[in-house]
This record gives C-alpha cells, sequence and structure tokens, in this order.
C-alpha cells in the first residue's frame, strides 16, 4: 500500500495513476536489497507480501516486507530471531519454513520465507475432491496429526484460521498439509487491526469472549471452527456450539465429535490433540471399510 502524492488516497501498490485524483505515482515495488520481486501476492496496512528471488537462476522465496503502521522495531525483530530458532526444531514436511528477518537498506523490515505455490482453497473446493466424506474426513485427520505434532512440540495454534493451512499444488490429490505456525501470532499482541477471518475467529472464540485462560483445548476449538468451514465451504459463517447441529446429515460419530470440540465449556471438549487424531482414525476407518 502507499499513499498518492497528489490527494493523500491509500491505493495498491500495483496502482501508477491514483483513480480519485489522476495523479501520476510512483510505479510497484520492484526491488528490496538483493531481491527483485516477482509478484505482491497480499497487502494491507501493516505488511506487502511479494514472491521474489535474487536473479532468475535462484528460487524463489516469499518476502513479508512490514510497513511503518506494523510496529515491526529492533525490539520486536529481536524476538522475532529468537522464535526462528525455536522453529527449526518442526518438521520441514509439514511446516512452512521461515528463514531470516532483515532490515533492508531503505529501512523496512522484512521477513524471508519458504516459497510454496499453495492451491488456494476455493479451488479446492470447486475441485470436487473433499465431495466425498471418506476424503473430508482425511483431510480433517491430516491437519489434526500435523497439530499434534505441534502439540508436543509444546506450541498450540489457539487462533487457527483456514488460511493458515496450505496445500501444494503438486500434492492437492494426497491432500498433503503444510501449517504455516508463527510462535507470536501477532507484532503487537493489543493491535485492534486484524485481518477479517482472524478478527472473526477471535470475535466468536468463547474462550475470549468469556476471558478463560488460553490453552491446548482452545486451539481444539478453533480446529472444530476450521472443519466446519471446510464441510460447508464457507469460512465467512459465524461458528458456535449449535452449528452442527444445522450441518446437512452430517456422519453421527463425526457430528458428535464436532460438537465436542466447540462446546463453549473448555472441560468438554477433546483434552489433547492426539485423542482428536485418534478419533478421526478410527472414524475414518469405519468410512473407508463401508465404502
Amino acid at each position: 500500500m502507499k499513499q498518492c502524492n497528489g490527494c493523500g488516497k491509500i491505493v495498491s501498490q500495483t496502482i501508477t495513476m491514483c483513480p480519485v485524483c489522476g495523479i501520476n505515482n510512483s510505479g510497484p515495488l520492484k526491488f528490496i536489497d538483493e531481491y527483485k520481486i516477482q509478484t505482491i501476492i497480499y497487502e494491507d496496512r501493516t505488511s506487502i507480501v511479494c514472491k521474489a528471488a535474487k536473479n532468475k537462476d535462484t528460487s524463489p522465496v516469499t518476502i513479508r516486507i512490514f510497513t511503518e503502521k506494523s510496529g515491526m522495531d529492533e525490539r520486536v525483530a529481536k524476538r522475532f530471531k529468537n522464535e526462528l530458532e525455536k522453529l527449526k526444531k518442526l518438521p520441514d514436511e509439514y511446516f512452512l519454513r521461515h528463514y531470516e528477518i532483515k532490515k533492508s537498506s531503505d529501512g523496512p523490515w522484512y521477513k524471508i520465507s519458504e516459497w510454496m505455490d499453495a492451491a488456494d482453497w476455493n479451488s479446492v473446493f470447486r475441485s470436487g475432491i473433499l465431495d466425498s466424506l471418506p476424503r473430508m474426513v482425511t483431510l480433517f485427520h491430516n491437519i489434526a496429526s500435523i497439530l499434534d505434532i505441534l502439540n508436543k512440540h509444546d506450541h498450540f495454534m489457539p487462533y487457527l484460521i483456514l488460511y493458515d493451512l496450505m496445500i501444494p499444488k503438486e500434492k492437492t490429490k494426497n491432500l498433503h498439509i503444510k501449517l504455516n505456525y508463527k510462535l507470536s501470532r501477532f507484532l503487537n499482541a493489543r493491535a485492534t487491526h486484524n485481518g477479517p477471518m482472524l478478527q472473526k475467529a477471535l470475535d466468536c472464540h468463547p474462550d475470549i469472549i468469556n476471558q478463560r485462560a488460553i490453552d491446548f483445548r482452545s486451539g481444539i476449538w478453533s480446529l472444530g471452527k476450521v472443519f466446519i468451514e471446510l464441510l460447508t465451504a464457507d469460512s465467512n459463517q459465524n461458528i458456535n456450539s449449535s452449528t452442527v447441529d444445522e450441518l446437512d446429515s452430517p456422519d453421527p460419530e463425526l457430528a458428535a465429535l464436532l460438537n465436542a470440540m466447540l462446546s463453549d465449556d473448555p472441560d468438554l471438549r477433546p483434552q489433547t490433540m492426539e485423542s482428536v487424531v485418534s478419533e478421526l482414525s478410527r472414524i475414518l476407518k469405519r468410512l473407508t471399510c463401508s465404502e
């Protein structure tokens, strides 16, 4: 994002002529240090996410450039660098790699991460690959298994959202998942500006609404929410403990598991991610045997 030199309107990095006042502005971002920007993937008030490479013969990476409004500074960067060392202990096969945090020669801080050509979820829904319940439960099992690995490294994601989960295009048919996990979700834990999907998750999470202590069971509720979004191909709905009852003819055992995961009371949810994986394994075995 950038500000028009003429009228001050906020426009995308890709816009050269302001649609409000007609003033020509600088072109899109082309370089950050030695990295050439190939594509701008996403931008908001706090960051710009790009696909970039040092030259045409090197593998691309993902670069997140932090804006002035992000609050990124030396102190936060030091925290991030310490976190990146801890994340190296997670297996590459299931977790997106984050390589380093740097300050550019022009001033902005940026993070260099693994580039992955991922299938977008809308394309996955339209492809029909999840139309059968066994395939859907296979996806659930794959996601929960990765989160179980994360939990066993003493990390968890209380605010998991669908876009944290990535399917490499070449592994779509296998429903292979990679998790984009950050040790701390926020640059500033007191920030009030979040992306719409994350903000929706925060607004409906019962542990946040009821000001409870966040723990591993908070992540199980968030996973239940993601499962409902996958079942309905709708990430914009409000999720609560009665949502499962509104689904079209869900498998009774799967419905019981989802109801437990989405319980307002943490004590009524599955107490570990391992138990969620075990129950999904049992349901999947029954579904595949009955085909």
